[in-house]
């Protein structure tokens, strides 16, 4: 079961390789005719797909086979004597695995070795460079979480157990083989290095994810330690793992494990990458973004509690007592703010030695202003009911205790100050970027999402809110039970109609303003789009591209195989030409027939 445990283990940065990577196949087939006739050179896409595929699952099969092997030899060897591990049957699985996979699996990539050396286009396939750095994703993983399993019993939190060790040198073995083969062959290509990219990218941030999760549980083991002693809480209201217990000793482990693997890959490997867009996004999206909302959150809780001690009404009865959460707000906190300031710095350094990726600045900006609007918004309608219950006697009367509105405040002035200083600053931060960004900020896909989001999910608010207070009142006045006590019922609706609706009315000036700034046409069906087809030679792909660009949309390549066809080179007016005699065209399909003369428009049926 460990074993298994561990595969699973490595199938979360295997899912987020495999989605990433997809994407990346299918971004590169736009390149052009040139790139996909050069990389069907070699074996070709099913052999590919194949040796790649079965190399891939042999590797695991075998691996898990050896690791079972050389578990139950370490057990015999070095664990206790009433060690129970599933005793000759795990054995046996383990030596069938072996022995029948390993070879298996040893054949099919000394083929692969031997293709890249034969076909040199082997060395650009992006299908290739899939298998590798899948390959070195599902191992990496799985050394990181043995090697955690492992410094758990050199720090003396568990007993010794074979699995450990065995699965750290078999999947660290065939981690450092194909690495150390993969420096060696190198990525040639744009697209070959995008993958490379992918896999240091997403083993840093999950490494990092691993090193903030145990430093931040170490730093609250060590500080609820030291306010436990500074206020002199009595023995019996402390927590049972003392410090020094087993929970540090993992924590430890854990922390030690992600620094070694995210120094590894991000210090090291992605060393050289500054200016890459895979790296300004794990930058921006990923690594400040997380150490943004971890302050976020840590801040928001002790804004929370010291408000409670203040004007609400805590459960307990001493200071001591109730602030007995700082340790864990002030770890996160501190954490959250080293990460952000840290990559903060990095992004500020390479954004001045090679320039910044605005879609990734984009993105963080507007999840961020996302981010607090949804809590300035939850703060308002927390504040709406917790006046109607103020203002209306017979909401009031039916309330538990005459204290119960000061929690409520309490967390108004929590959310309205944490996500109106978010949303504030992010938001009008954007818009003041309009200003130098012009027409691409104000049509970009991030600003489009969130204003139409905040649209989309208002009205949906609204609509389900105004059915409820509807519901209400037809309830009440059929049943001639009209009066303030019904407000009680519809208090909650109400704040949810009245924040959406003030929030979807902003939003909605907002889209007709950009609208209106970019030209954008808000009346009248649009022009049904033309289906084209393109007749064109070899060296053909910067062209289509050209043509993709100016018309708006993927048009349908034919190859021509005549010798001596020629393609054109186009000025930008020559395009936007022929995209006018395309638009002017008779019929609905067109096809544009290229040769070294020019470009020829023909309507068809």
């Amino acid at each position: 079961m460990e074993i298994l445990g561990g595969l699973g283990f490595a199938l979360f940065p295997l899912v987020i390789i495999v989605a990433i990577v997809a994407a990346a196949v299918a971004w590169s087939r736009r390149e052009g005719l040139e790139g996909e006739r050069e990389e069907d050179r070699g074996i070709g896409t099913a052999k590919r797909l194949y040796f790649y595929g079965a190399t891939f699952v042999f590797m695991l099969v075998a691996g898990a086979g050896v690791v079972l092997v050389a578990d139950y030899v370490l057990d015999d060897a070095f664990g206790p004597a009433a060690f129970g591990r599933g005793g000759s049957g795990s054995l046996a699985l383990g030596v069938v695995l072996a022995f029948i996979w390993t070879p298996v699996w040893a054949w099919h990539r000394l083929r692969v070795m031997v293709f890249a050396g034969k076909e040199p286009a082997e060395r650009r396939s992006i299908l290739r460079k899939i298998y590798v750095y899948l390959t070195l994703g599902v191992t990496a993983a799985l050394v990181a979480q043995a090697s955690v399993e492992l410094l758990r019993w050199v720090f003396g939190s568990q007993s010794f157990n074979g699995y450990p060790l065995a699965a750290l040198l078999v999947w660290g073995g065939l981690w450092a083989f194909h690495w150390l083969t993969e420096e060696a062959e190198g990525q040639p290509t744009d697209e070959t290095r995008t993958v490379r990219r992918l896999y240091l990218y997403a083993t840093s941030a999950y490494s990092l994810t691993m090193l903030a999760t145990g430093l931040s549980i170490a730093l609250y083991l060590v500080f609820r330690e030291a306010y436990d002693g500074l206020v002199d809480l009595p023995l019996l209201t402390r927590g049972y793992d003392q410090f020094g217990g087993d929970t540090m000793r993992n924590a430890l482990a854990v922390a030690f494990v992600g620094a070694g693997l995210w120094a590894f890959h991000w210090l090291y490997a992605a060393r050289d990458d500054a200016g890459s867009d895979v790296r300004q996004f794990y930058s921006y999206v990923l690594a400040i973004l997380g150490g943004v909302i971890t302050v976020l959150v840590a801040t928001a809780v002790i804004v929370f509690g010291v408000l409670q001690w203040l004007i609400g009404t805590p459960d307990d009865g001493t200071a001591a007592a109730h602030f007995r959460f700082l340790p864990g707000a002030l770890s996160a906190l501190i954490v959250g703010l080293g990460l952000w300031v840290y990559h903060w710095d990095i992004v500020r350094q390479e954004r001045a030695a090679v320039g910044e990726a605005a879609v990734a600045r984009r993105v963080y900006a507007y999840i961020m202003a996302a981010l607090g609007l949804g809590a300035l918004a939850a703060g308002m309608i927390v504040l709406i009911p917790t006046v109607i219950g103020i203002a209306i006697t017979s909401a009031r009367e039916v309330a538990v205790g005459v204290d119960w509105w000061r929690d409520r405040i309490v967390t108004v002035l929590t959310l309205g100050l944490i996500g109106g200083s978010v949303w504030g600053y992010y938001w009008f931060a954007m818009q003041r970027r309009l200003a130098a960004g012009g027409d691409e900020e104000r049509t970009s896909l991030p600003r489009r999402m969130l204003v139409y989001g905040v649209i989309g999910v208002g009205a949906l608010a609204i609509l389900g809110s105004m059915s409820h207070i509807l519901f209400l009142f037809l309830d009440a006045l059929l049943e001639d039970g009209l009066s303030l006590s019904m407000l009680r019922d519809m208090k909650w609706s109400i704040g949810i109609a009245f924040t959406s609706g003030l929030f979807v009315q902003y939003h909605w000036l907002i889209l007709q303003e950009d609208r209106k700034a970019t030209g954008e046409s808000v009346a009248g069906p649009a022009a049904p789009r033309k289906s084209v087809t393109v007749l064109v030679g070899a060296g053909g792909g910067a062209l289509v591209s050209q043509l993709e660009a100016s018309l708006g949309g993927k048009v349908r390549v034919l190859r021509c195989v005549d010798a001596n066809v020629g393609v054109p080179e186009l000025s930008a007016e020559e395009i936007q030409g022929i995209e006018r005699r395309v638009t002017d065209a008779a019929g609905s399909r067109v096809l544009l027939i290229v040769d070294a003369a020019g470009v020829q428009v023909h309507s068809y049926r």
